[in-house]
Formats: C-alpha cells, structure tokens, sequence
C-alpha cells in the first residue's frame, strides 16, 4: 500500500516560473528503487498541465556524520541520558510518567518549574560532532490543563571555559491538551562541552510543566547553497555584513557567507559579559576569536558590538567588592568608571595585540558600538535611559566611553600613520520611532557639539510586517544634518506566525523596498547588517526574518534585497472564530458589524468566520437588478462552490433582497479545522454575464483562522458626570462592564487587571483594577515595570500595520507614561490618566479622545494588557484580547469595544391618584414622592435616576394629567403620564364624647373601656365611614411610654366612632388619649382632639 509523504509546496502560475525546493529524509528499510519523487497539484477534478524543467537533487557528502542518529529516546527503558536542568537553586523535578505520553506508554515531565530556564537536557559532548548538521524532533506538549505557550530548544556550548547559549528552535503555541511534532535544524558549533535541553521563553516564558518524547537527533551533510545567486554585496555601494557566530563559519553556511557578505557581526561574544570568566577574568572570549580568526582570514570586516549595554554586561559590575549595589556616591562612581574605562582598553589592547594595530592590514576590525541602546523609551527630560550606568555616574558616562574608547582605538593601539582607524557608533533601537529619533538626534547633536568624537548613528532596525517601511527613510533623513555617517545595525523582518507563503511574499517586497531607501541614502551609510544568516539561525526564528531558510535556500526577502522580481502578491485575510447559524437574523448579526468589510472593487464586499465544520460568508452584493445568472462562487482549498441569488446552490445559505443589491449568508464546508490552520480561499460574484473576483482568475488567498474575536460592550454615559480621572473609583464605574486580562502571552499565573470601559462623546474612559501584590519599577525599559498598556484602534480599522491614529498607551503604577510606535506628543494630546496604589495592587484611570470617531453604535479596536515586574524584569504578561504577544506590532488581533447607549429607565406609578389640595388655590410643591412615582434601570442604582415632571408649582382643583420623565446617568429618558385630581379643602373636627375615667376591678375579667368621638364636617361625605384612630401615650398594661394604638373604628352614620377596648390589667394612673382622623385624598381634612384619662385600680 504506497504511502505519501509531503516534501514541499508552491504556488504556481501561467506566466512566470516558479522554483520549488524540499528536503526529504528516506526512512530506514526503504528500497530507493521503491520510491517515486512526483510533482502533482491541489487540484483534483480539473484538468491542468504543468511544465517541469531544471530538476536537481543532491545528496549530503558523506563526511562529518551525515545521516547517523546519535540520540533516539522514546522514554520507555529511563531517562537514556537526558536529565534535569535547573536554572537557579529552587529544584525542579523531572519524572516519567504513564500519566500523559506519546507513544507507547512513558514521557518526560518536567514539573515544579519555577523559572523559564528549568527544563530538561542531555550532554551531547562527544555525541554532536562539530561542524555537522542535525535534525532534532520531538514530540512535545504542556500538562494538561495549561495554556498553549512556546517552547524553546537550545544549546550551551563551553569552549576554554566560556559559555555560549544558542537558540535551536522556537516552537510557538505549543498546546496542553495534545501532543506536537517540533523538528528544529542545527549546525553543531566548536565545544569542549554541550548541553542540549528543552526550555520556555527567555527571559519571562511560563513555568507551567511540560512533556517531551521520542526525541531523536539525526546527524545530516550540510545544506547547499546556490552559488548562482547574484551576491547581495555586489547590488550595493555600501558593505553589507551579517550576525554570526562560529557555526557560520565552516561548510556550506560560509560558502554563503563569504559570496554574498563583506562584513560580520559577532553576534553576542563581544559584548561585555563575553569578556571575562567566571572568576571575573579579562579574555577574549573563545567565539570572538574565532570569529576575528575567520575574517582575518578571508578579508571580512569586523563590526564590534558593543564595549557598553546596559544588559549582558556583568552583575558585579555595578556592585561593590561585597556584592552590596553601587550608588552615585563619589566613591562608587569612581569604582564603575574606572570598570569602565578599564574594558574598554582592555578591549582595544587584546585586539591589538593579536591581531595588530587598529587600521593594519592583520586587524579585521573597523567600527565599534561604544555605546548601545541609551535613549530612553519614555520622555524622560533628557531622553536617557536610566540604566545602572545612568543611575550611578549620570549622563557623563557617554563622554567618557567615546572618549576613552577613541583614545583606546584610534591613538593608543592605532597604526602609524593611519587616522582614526576605528569608526565610534552610537546604536539603538526603534529609531523609526518619530519621539526616540528626536531624543537620539538631540543627544548626537549635544555629544558632537562638545566636541565627543561620535563617528556614526546605528539604527537597528528590527521590524516586522507592520512596520511602515518609510519610517526607515524618515529615520535615514533625520540624521543627514549631523556631520556623521549612519549605518543599520541588526536589520531583520518578522512575518509573524504561522509563517505561510503570503508573509514570506510580503516580507520579500518589504525588504525590497528598504533596500531601496538604503540604496538611496548610500553616500551616507557606512554599511548595512542583517542580524542573521538563515531564519533558524536568528533570535526570532519562528517568524522567520531573514533572507535565506534552514536550508539555505533564497527566500523572497533574498530577491527583494538585490531588487529582482519577486512572486505576486498572494492576498491573505485573519478569520475570527464564531458561529452564524442560518436562520432568521442571520444576516443583520452582529457578528458581521464587528469587523469591517473586505471590498471587492464597488460591486461586493464580505467577511468571515469560522467553526471546525465550517466556514461563514457573509457577502453584500450591489446589484439592482435581479438575473437567473447572479450567483456567488466560492473556492475552498480544491473545491469549488455556487450559491445562487435565489438562495439555491451547492451549499447552505440564506439571502436576502435589499435596496440596490442582495445579502447573503452561507456556509461552506471545513473537515476539523483548528487554530492557526490556513485555508485557501476565494469569492466572485456574477452579475449577469460579468464576474468580479477578490483574487485574480486562478489565485487563492490564504485565509489563518484566528482565536475567538474578543467584544466588550462600552457603557455610554451620555449627558451624566464623567469620572474624575484621579485614580479612584467613581460612583459612576458601576454601570460599566468588566472584563479581565486572563490571556497569559508570557511567564504563568502572573499580574491580571480587571478592566471596566465607559465612554462619552468621543472619549473612551477606562479603569484597570491591577491585581499584584509585589510592585516593582526598578528597570530601565518602561514595559519592564509593572505597568498596564491600553491599545486603541479608533474606528476599529484592524490595519495591521500601526496608523497615525492607532495608539499604543503604557501607564505603570506611578502614573509614567509612554507610548508605543507612533508620535508620543500627538497621543500625550489624547490621553489623561491617574493612579493610585491600593492594598492588592494598583488602579490605573485614564480618558483616551476617541477622536472623531466616537458616537453610539461605533466600533472600536481595543486590548488591555498588563507587565508584571519583579527584580527589575518583567516576569510576564496578560491581555484581555490579543494571544500573539504582538499587539505592540499589529494591531489585527485586538478586541472590539462598541459604544452602547441603550440602558433606558422605567417609570412605575398608579394612575389616577387623588390629592386633597394644601391651600384654596389648590395642591403646591407636587413630588415625585407625594405621587408614588418610582423608577428603576437594568444598570443604574436608583439613587442615580432623576424624576422630573411638567407640572405647574401649583396643581389647580379638579383634574389634572401629569407626564413624569425619567433620566438615567448615561443620558437615557422615559416617560409616562398619570392622572391627578385635587380635591377642595373640607374641614373638619373631632368632639370626644366618651368616658375619661376608666374604673378596673381586679377580681373582674370582665374590664371594658368604651370611647367614642364624633366628626363634624360641612360635607356628609367627610363624616360618614372615614377612619379615627384612639391613641394613649403609654402602654396601659406595661406602663412603658411607647404610644399605644388602642384601635381604629371608621364613623357611623352620625359621624360618630366607637371602640370596646378590654381594660383588664391596665395600670393606674393618668393617660392621655388622642382622637385623629387622618382625612383623605378627596378634600376631608384631617382633625384630632386629646383628653386625659384617668385609671383607677380597684379590688
């Protein structure tokens, strides 16, 4: 029975050719003769024809290991060799369970993780030849129960002594409830020892346990490179260098070095931790020989990075002799410059001395960051990082490292004769970034002035998709007024994940066009690095950013580069999880408003959802007038689909005529579609004899099917009292709704806010109840404190790529603001925030301006997400919205608030009433009260409603019809109309006409008291059947003095009253009796009279 094993795919195309390239492992047992490669197509019932030319395939050498597996572990005979790697002192625990495995019956479990770094390991000294390739897979999951999250796969390599950590593979949303296949290329690197292990994130990834097995690591020949390729180095007039470490410097990875770089990076070992050992040691680090070694030898230059950074520089040096912290006393400051000034010419000597002076013909190196990465994120006042550095020596410690480092470089240990031989670079990061550009430029501009030898400002450049690649210009230009060169220091681009052949298309076109801008600014740069060789080999491999794959192959990126022709465009869309059934409704759902429509030209528009079985379409289509041809055509993947305008077809749907076209509905089929899968997708529309298509005629777009959409409904508060923005909480909070940030993008169990939204004209009001209890802002980065940030996409546009409008708003718990990507002055104009530390954690309140864009029923892009900190890092992160941890990036995957204003109030009242008026002229100072009118609201507490009415100051006599308005707090009304009459005035009196002795015989059970009164009125009406009430102060029979109703009797027809009250066990003594009638709503004035009664007790 044969069996079928995918190699790789591409989309092809009747007009250009198309290269596709795969690698394929035969399995073992396996006859060569037996098995057929063959190039077919999706496309199963049409017929096609495909023309195939300039088939290659290669086979590894046979040298170093190729094809050996030298670790294959199912887990079910031990460990085999792997262990626990713990990260710090706290255990971990590494187990094998029959609980949760792969196959047949044991895993690993790597459990009671407290930090990212626990995990599990093998000692591959002796096992991982240097110089070989390797493909490592695994089988791989969290516990049941945890989120999905990433794991990582890396390498400690030590060579004399040095550690050097490689990044093997990032694997994201790795899930909990099943197991994953990872497969992670790796070439082998120099070792005196090497550890390879199973980690989380660095530095913040989750603690949650995790399972591996059947890991199997299988040596391989090394990847060929294609050396026909027009080498990236010869398109430019500037050099163009790569990040590496000694990996890239053997085999196939150095043939592509070497044809297509004239420069390189070291990529992490010779910044400054790299230079000493653990006894604090000044060396030079194993892998910067190594790699200066290299360059030396096949004419590269070296690029330095970095003498000073505030991060991988060693903790003691910002401590004293005794580990306590340096602070800015004199004294401390003089121990860290003169760490300082000590590195630095530790670094230009060790260099010097063996390689030769600076500027020599043996001395590769040409330029130097001196200081890295400075600029603050947040408007500090004078735009500087506080780092340790800052925080201990002030800003003078940038003087002094370009000073030192050009005395150092380009005096001390320059070559005679040869002039400042080592170019000094200021590097940072997000300089597209309008607000950090200006600080960067002010700070250039004051160095230069004093007359600081600043040779070149670094821009690093990491981006991604979403990044408008003209702030790459913008930033290019800024400097071009400074007497200084400029070069782009660690240049990447993300596609984001999962990667697809769309985003690598699109990556292609984006490195196009920067490499024309940096083409256009070639005079000015003095060289352009890409911060890496192959994807798998980067810092971000799971977004793949570079210009060649694992196998060494040009991806677009590679051909934007060097400006040859790159693929078509292939449109893509996100689909939203959610389900549309077909019924009544089904068009007008709200589902549909969330999100705007994708539109086809002018003819239709429509959008998307999706469940496991099935895809929602949901199409608007502008078509007058009705013909039996109209229909819609919908592919998915390899099948094709029609859904008539009469609602007939091949698939489900509804359809619904409306003015100037037609609506639809339908459902196409899925067969159990998950996360993050992509489908291939296309719609047209016929009207009449003309088809329109969202792609053109045999193209599909690749649709990735998303998590759930996250949708809040904002609370309006219309004309009623906004809340003061002052860090506490208002009374009006309580008519919002709550939502929680419980989506943990990075670290486990960490910081969560509860998130309540109001708005009012066009500004959102928001309020985040953090709840953390350890506070910490000791670090430099503002997202590394613990902090809130708030995104909003006004007009929720889901632009992907940051617009002007979109805003990126970050409040930690002392109220310091910063602002993501964008210009920090204009989103400052639209922001008011406050906050206030409380017993559990912090609150955070702020009003953002909408802009234009607010008003009922709008939709806006929203995510909340909080940055929990301890010891100065950020230890994770949650969001209410956005699972990708790229919301800083993209805004595609933020949530939808809508603006609501719909709550209205209910008047409750009795109708009609009668009111006895309080003066001849009739009845004055009508209330709401006195008129049993009460109201109620499904959100407001009825202390905040308002009851008003029209009724004049004074209701005349007779009848009268009233209309009550009720006003909630968010501006809402009702009303109701009631009927009142009033009554003229009668007046009226009470005669007591009874006994005022009460005489008690306590031999008697036989006691009566009998009083009686009479009630005259000018109106029979007010003295027949009205209600007297007989009170006596005091209670008879106990004595307390609580008034005592003795009873109600209503007025006979004389208009007397009458009670026959048992005087047994009274008490003696003197009471008074009050008579009252209360009188009516119907004109009866009330009356009373009091008389004293006395009580004798007899035997």
């Amino acid at each position: 029975k044969p069996n079928y094993n995918w190699v790789a795919n591409t989309t092809l195309n009747a007009t250009d050719w198309t290269t596709i390239t795969g690698t394929y492992m035969l399995p073992d047992g396996v006859d060569p003769a037996a098995a057929q490669i063959y190039i077919g197509s999706t496309d199963q019932t049409g017929p096609y024809t495909i023309l195939v030319d300039d088939i290659l395939i290669t086979r590894p050498d046979s040298g170093g290991g190729g094809g050996t597996t030298v670790i294959d572990t199912d887990f079910e005979n031990g460990l085999n060799g792997w262990m626990l790697r713990q990260a710090d002192s706290t255990p971990a625990t590494l187990v094998l369970t029959e609980t949760e495995s792969h196959s047949p019956t044991h895993a690993a479990l790597v459990t009671d993780r407290d930090g990212q770094g626990d995990g599990i390991g093998h000692d591959v000294t002796g096992i991982m030849s240097p110089g070989t390739t390797y493909i490592i897979t695994a089988w791989v999951k969290f516990a049941a129960g945890s989120p999905a999250d990433t794991l990582w796969l890396s390498m400690r390599r030590t060579n004399s002594g040095a550690d050097s950590y490689d990044t093997v593979g990032q694997f994201a949303n790795i899930p909990g409830d099943s197991w994953q296949q990872v497969t992670a290329t790796y070439q082998m690197g120099p070792a005196d020892t090497a550890f390879l292990y199973f980690e989380t994130t660095y530095p913040d990834g989750t603690t949650a346990p995790f399972l591996v097995d059947d890991i199997k690591v299988e040596g391989q020949g090394g990847p060929d490179w294609d050396p026909s390729l027009t080498p990236v180095k010869d398109t430019v007039d500037f050099p163009v260098g790569v990040a590496i470490d000694s990996r890239e410097t053997t085999g196939a990875y150095s043939g592509l070095l070497l044809h297509h770089f004239d420069q390189i990076t070291p990529e992490n070992h010779m910044k400054p931790e790299a230079w000493y050992d653990t006894d604090r040691n000044f060396r030079i680090h194993p892998e910067a020989k190594a790699l200066m070694d290299y360059a030396a030898a096949n004419n590269l230059r070296v690029y330095g990075h970095t003498l000073l950074w505030h991060q991988q520089t060693p903790d003691w040096f910002f401590q004293r002799d005794d580990g306590t912290p340096l602070t800015n006393s004199p004294e401390d400051q003089a121990i860290l410059s003169s760490r300082l000034h000590d590195h630095i010419f530790n670094v230009a000597q060790t260099l010097s001395d063996m390689y030769g002076p600076f500027g020599s013909a043996t001395n590769p190196l040409v330029a130097f960051d001196v200081v890295n990465e400075v600029i603050s994120d947040s408007a500090e006042p004078d735009g500087l990082r506080r780092s340790p550095y800052y925080n201990i020596l002030g800003p003078s410690y940038i003087d002094d490292a370009f000073l030192w480092a050009d005395q150092a470089f380009n005096v001390d240990h320059a070559a005679p004769g040869v002039t400042r031989p080592i170019a000094l670079v200021i590097n940072d990061y997000n300089t597209e970034q309008a607000d950090k550009r200006a600080r960067l430029h002010t700070l250039v501009a004051n160095l230069l002035s004093r007359g600081i030898p600043v040779d070149i400002v670094g821009h690093q450049f990491h981006a991604s998709l979403s990044t408008p690649v003209q702030t790459f210009d913008d930033a290019l230009t800024a400097f071009e007024d400074l007497p200084v060169k400029q070069l782009v220091s660690e240049l990447d681009v993300t596609v984001s994940t999962p990667v697809n052949d769309a985003r690598l298309i699109e990556q292609g076109y984006f490195y196009r066009d920067a490499f024309r801008i940096f083409r256009a600014h070639a005079s000015n740069l003095f060289s352009v690095t890409i911060w890496g060789l192959y994807d798998t080999r980067s810092w971000r491999s799971d977004n793949a950013p570079l210009l060649f794959n694992a196998q060494l192959a040009a991806k677009p990126a590679y051909f934007g580069a060097v400006d040859q022709t790159l693929p078509a465009r292939i449109r893509t869309a996100l689909v939203f999880q959610a389900d549309v059934p077909l019924e009544a409704g089904a068009i007008s759902a709200l589902e549909w408003q969330k999100l705007r429509l994708y539109n086809v030209g002018d003819k239709f528009s429509f959008q998307l959802r999706w469940m496991p079985d099935h895809l929602s379409v949901f199409v608007e289509a502008q078509d007058a007038t009705p013909e039996a041809a109209d229909k819609l055509t919908f592919q998915v993947g390899a099948t094709t689909y029609t859904f008539n305008r009469d609602g007939t077809g091949d698939v489900d749907g509804v359809v619904e005529e409306v003015s100037g076209g037609w609506k639809a509905v339908v459902h196409l089929p899925l067969s159990g579609a998950a996360q993050d899968d992509q489908v291939q997708f296309d719609v047209a529309l016929t009207d009449g004899a003309n088809t329109l298509g969202w792609n053109d005629p045999g193209a599909t777009a690749t649709l990735t099917l998303a998590e759930p959409l996250s949708y809040l409904e904002v609370v309006g508060i219309g004309d009623g009292s906004a809340p003061a923005i002052d860090g506490s909480v208002d009374d009006v909070w309580a008519l919002a709704n709550t939502v929680s940030t419980d989506k943990q993008t990075t670290g486990t169990d960490t910081a969560t806010a509860d998130v309540k939204t109001l708005w009012q004209d066009d500004t959102l009001y928001v309020l985040l109840h953090v709840h953390d209890d350890v506070l910490d802002d000791t670090a430099s980065d503002p997202w590394q404190k613990d902090s809130v940030e708030i995104y909003v996409d006004a007009g929720n546009y889901k632009n992907g790529t940051y617009r002007p409008d979109d805003t990126q708003i970050r409040i930690n718990y002392k109220n310091e603001v910063s602002f993501g990507t964008g210009d920090t002055a204009a989103q400052q104009a639209r922001l008011v925030s406050a906050t206030s530390v409380v017993a559990d954690g912090y609150i955070v309140e702020a009003s953002i301006s909408l802009l234009d864009e607010g008003g009922a029923l709008t939709f806006h892009g929203l995510d909340f997400q909080v940055n929990d900190a301890a010891n100065g890092a950020r230890v994770g992160i949650r969001n209410w919205a956005d699972p990708t941890n790229a919301g800083y990036q993209s805004t595609s995957h933020w949530g939808v608030g809508r603006l609501l204003d719909w709550t209205v109030p209910e008047l409750h009242l009795t109708s009609p009433i009668h009111l006895t008026a309080t003066d001849t002229d009739g009845y004055h100072g009508l209330t709401a009260e006195i008129a049993g009118v009460t109201a109620t609201d499904a959100f407001d507490d009825p202390s905040w409603l308002t009851i008003t009415s029209n009724a004049p100051e004074v209701l005349p006599i007779g009848r009268n019809v009233v209309t009550w308005t009720v006003t909630d707090l968010s501006g809402n009304t009702s009303t109701k109309q009631q009927t009142i009459f009033v009554h003229a005035r009668v007046l009226t009196s009470l005669k007591y006409t009874g006994s005022q002795l009460v005489r008690v015989h306590t031999r008697s059970r036989s006691n009566w008291f009998t009083p009686s009164a009479v009630l005259s009125a000018r109106r029979w009406a007010c003295e027949i059947g009205q209600p007297v009430r007989f009170t006596l102060d005091r209670n008879p029979v106990t004595g307390e003095a609580v008034p005592t109703v003795l009873g109600i009797d209503n007025t006979n027809g004389g208009g007397m009253a009458r009670l026959r009250v048992s005087s047994n066990k009274w008490k003696a003594g003197t009471y008074t009796l009050t008579v009252i009638y209360e009188g009516n709503n119907l004109g009866c004035v009330g009356s009373s009279t009091s008389v004293t009664l006395t009580v004798v007790v007899r035997p």
